[in-house]
């Protein structure tokens, strides 16, 4: 009698644990293969941008830097090439060492000349100059020259560059999406959906250091664009049909749970940490 009391409570508390896993909210569960950060730039508060990954790397804002309504999705910052620049605090999950895949992801239109070329997304090389090993989106091409053309750049403790460009100037007053991905020790540079150049050999920590992360900034050199929509990826590089679909239907919908799964993140977690 004993024993099937004890397996009848069993019994009981296993059903309800399964009930409670199917009646929690999917934005209370994180995915091992959601985004580090996503920063919208849909407003300006305050001098902040905010992380809406739930893991707290919101941005600071320096110098000029204005929110306009007119974003590629939605609201977008921009920046007037004085000093307006985006600092994130230093933080592991943007350490990425050997065997680590990663991807930078941003919408970017360029309304202004440069004749020094900044960077779009780094860690680090802010205004207190480099810390190796680093990696960044370059507004330059290959050899690392302002002339509208867009790079992707990881340079190794030793100093060594590994850099590749697109070959395509995107100095043309409109927004261009720009991808740069590690993936098993190969870069990858991605231009509105397109792959545009690679690189093997790779494999070697990068941003490793205590530097922060910056955007539209190089040292002293400062980015006459606008950006949207910018997404870091610890551990992840997203496929060629990955970052179509980020590209062609956002972030909302590029989050958000479908019957594929691209990804298991869920678009009503971000908003709840957005609102």
């Amino acid at each position: 009698m004993r024993k099937t009391a004890i397996r009848f409570t069993i019994q009981k508390l296993t059903v309800f644990a399964c009930l409670l896993c199917v009646s929690l909210p999917a934005f209370e569960v994180l995915a091992v293969d959601d985004p580090t950060a996503i920063w919208l730039f849909d407003k300006k508060d305050n001098n902040v941008v905010k992380d809406l990954s739930g893991n707290g790397h919101d941005g600071k804002i320096h110098g000029a830097v204005d929110w306009t309504k007119d974003g590629q999705f939605s609201g977008a910052l921009a920046f007037v090439g004085k000093d307006g620049w985006i600092e994130v605090d230093d933080h592991k999950n943007f350490h990425f060492p050997k065997g680590t895949d990663f991807t930078l992801a941003c919408w970017v239109k360029i309304t202004g000349d440069h004749p020094q070329p900044p960077m779009l997304i780094a860690k680090s090389y802010g205004q207190g100059g480099q810390k190796q090993p680093w990696y960044a989106l370059y507004y330059a091409n290959q050899g690392k020259q302002s002339d509208g053309d867009i790079s992707f750049f990881c340079r190794d403790a030793g100093g060594t560059s590994f850099h590749i460009a697109a070959g395509q100037k995107i100095n043309d007053d409109k927004w261009h999406h720009v991808v740069g991905t590690r993936d098993n020790g190969t870069m990858y540079l991605y231009l509105d959906g397109e792959e545009k150049s690679k690189k093997t050999g790779a494999d070697f920590d990068v941003g490793t250091h205590d530097g922060h992360l910056h955007m539209m900034t190089h040292a002293s050199r400062f980015m006459n664009a606008m950006l949207d929509e910018a997404l870091i990826y610890k551990g992840k590089a997203l496929s060629k049909d990955e970052i179509n679909q980020l590209m062609k239907d956002g972030t909302e919908s590029f989050l958000s749970v479908s019957a594929e799964g691209k990804t298991t993140a869920t678009w009503g977690r971000i908003k709840l940490i957005y609102r």
